[in-house]
């Protein structure tokens, strides 16, 4: 299947759940491009993934919801500056790593 979407020109972003780490080389022996949402809440870090894996695989997510519902904003720019040192030469799409609850604002605020 991964074959066939890049006869097509098509990246192939794997959507999973759980802590996947025991099959990470699984998928880049497939040539998938990215995994997605890389849930930090069962146990998966992008920084260590990265350092890992290096860019033969990249990431989606990492944000833990619950940590994105209940921190304060000081707590949240750690958080967010810290993984997006994962980022550093592409290869990692900062985003939720489940559904964003209800009680994150959509508004950002600029301090």
């Amino acid at each position: 299947m991964v074959e066939v979407c890049h006869s097509h020109g098509l990246p192939v972003i794997y959507h999973g759940c759980g802590n996947v780490n025991r099959i990470f080389a699984d998928f880049i022996q497939i040539n998938v491009d990215a995994y997605n949402p890389l849930e930090f809440k069962a146990g998966l870090d992008v920084l260590q993934l990265r350092r890992q894996y290096g860019h033969q695989i990249a990431f989606c997510g990492n944000m833990d919801a619950g940590l994105w519902a209940n921190s304060s904003l000081e707590e949240l720019e750690k958080i967010v500056l810290s993984k997006l040192n994962a980022a550093k030469g592409g290869g990692f799409i900062f985003q939720s790593d489940h559904s964003v609850p209800s009680n994150v604002s959509a508004r950002i605020m600029i301090t």
